[in-house]
């Protein structure tokens, strides 16, 4: 059994990799990366290959090369050479040629020295440097302390946070976090920043009517029939289902499109990400559903909603997944307790396979009964509306 210190250093390395680009990342271009966490079962040095039996319960194989980085607690896996059958392991990966999974980075402990972690996000509400804790309020409104340690890394994008010192409140914050026997969870991880006025930033759907590639605009009819100018900048990034769209030039009138922008000192509106597509590239489905996830399946899941009843849904490698902070990626980040909007196809005899999933808050509510169930689920936004479809998966 190895250290306490060890274990919280494994917990510092895995909650590391689980956290990049989280924070802010509504703002940067989100590799298309797979992450994949579980357990490893066969290694093969030879082939420079190893399978992951993953907490989704699928099982994946990874290729490695001299690129990949390998990544423990005392700095004894170096290769794959160093990697054991039965190793826990989180897996940062790409696809690569023949549909393989290439391997950037591999965390790996034995299942002893993994120690359970969480990972919250909200506001930090007040610091207190004397006592090396902070409290910060989550999106559902609940209040949590951390303490924080001389291991307690902390992470900027401008580099300013280096300590507690630095925290302020009202900043946004991501936490990754261990709990101790005594006392509130020691924060592993922080990240934070200066939270962005709400009101300087918008975010719609519509139609592009218009597009003038020499001067860097184009106009937008949104869904409640609004006509906007978008100006396209420097840190603007374009999105698509096919990756065709790559600037203003591959625009077109009539296409489908998603925007966030934030009002500039000149009044103009700067568009920070524009997901485009044409109109059959939006993703058609039978059936919406809004409410909690009460059960991870085996490839699927199952919610209850206000009006619908109990519902579950299958995945599969096409399906889209969507969150606000960009926490949620694929179906290994579901938890039980999030609340989410699912559109989804009927596949006849009862089966509902999901096209998309959306998850609009990551917490429990706090009105669940006492066992933890949650009780009947608000009505969502994504129920019975068809312009809640996120066009980002174009």
């Amino acid at each position: 059994m190895i250290s306490k210190v060890v274990r919280i250093s494994i917990g510092v390395l895995v909650l590391s990799l689980v956290m990049v680009g989280a924070v802010f990342a509504q703002d940067e271009i989100r590799p298309p990366t797979k992450r994949a966490m579980g357990e490893i079962t066969t290694v093969n040095a030879i082939t420079n290959s190893f399978t992951l039996h993953a907490r989704s319960g699928e099982d994946l194989q990874f290729k490695v090369n001299e690129q990949t980085k390998f990544r423990s607690p005392d700095g004894s896996i170096h290769g794959i050479e160093d990697l054991q059958a039965g190793m826990k392991a989180l897996v940062v990966a790409i696809d690569s040629e023949g549909n393989q999974l290439l391997a950037l980075m591999v965390a790996a402990g034995l299942p002893e020295d993994v120690p359970d972690a969480r990972r919250v996000s909200g506001v930090i509400e007040s610091v207190n440097v004397g006592e090396g804790m902070f409290t910060l309020e989550t999106k559902d409104g609940e209040q949590l302390q951390f303490v924080v340690n001389d291991r307690t890394r902390f992470r900027s994008r401008d580099q300013s946070i280096n300590g507690l010192e630095d925290l302020e409140p009202g900043m946004a914050a991501i936490v990754g976090a261990v709990e101790q026997t005594e006392g509130p969870p020691l924060a592993l991880i922080v990240g934070a920043g200066k939270l962005q006025d709400d009101r300087e930033r918008i975010k719609v759907v519509g139609e592009i009517t218009n597009v003038v590639p020499g001067q860097g605009t184009f106009d937008l009819t949104t869904h409640d029939g609004n006509d906007l100018t978008f100006h396209v900048v420097d840190k603007t990034v374009f999105r698509s289902r096919d990756g065709s769209i790559e600037d203003i030039y591959d625009l077109k009138a009539g296409m489908k499109a998603i925007v966030v922008a934030i009002k500039g000192e000149d009044g103009n509106l700067n568009a920070m990400l524009v997901a485009a597509g044409n109109p059959e590239d939006v993703p058609q489905v039978d059936i919406k559903a809004a409410g909690e996830i009460t059960v991870l399946g085996d490839r699927s899941f199952t919610i209850q909603t206000r009006n619908q009843g109990s519902l579950t849904f299958s995945v599969d490698g096409s399906t889209i997944f969507k969150s606000r902070n960009g926490e949620v990626t694929g179906f290994d980040d579901l938890q039980i307790g999030m609340y989410v909007g699912v559109g989804a196809k009927e596949l006849g005899s009862g089966q509902l396979k999901a096209i998309f999933v959306g998850v609009a808050r990551s917490h429990q509510r706090s009105d669940s009964d006492a066992d933890g169930r949650p009780r009947s689920a608000p009505e969502g936004r994504f129920e019975g509306r068809s312009s809640d479809i996120p066009t980002t998966s174009l």
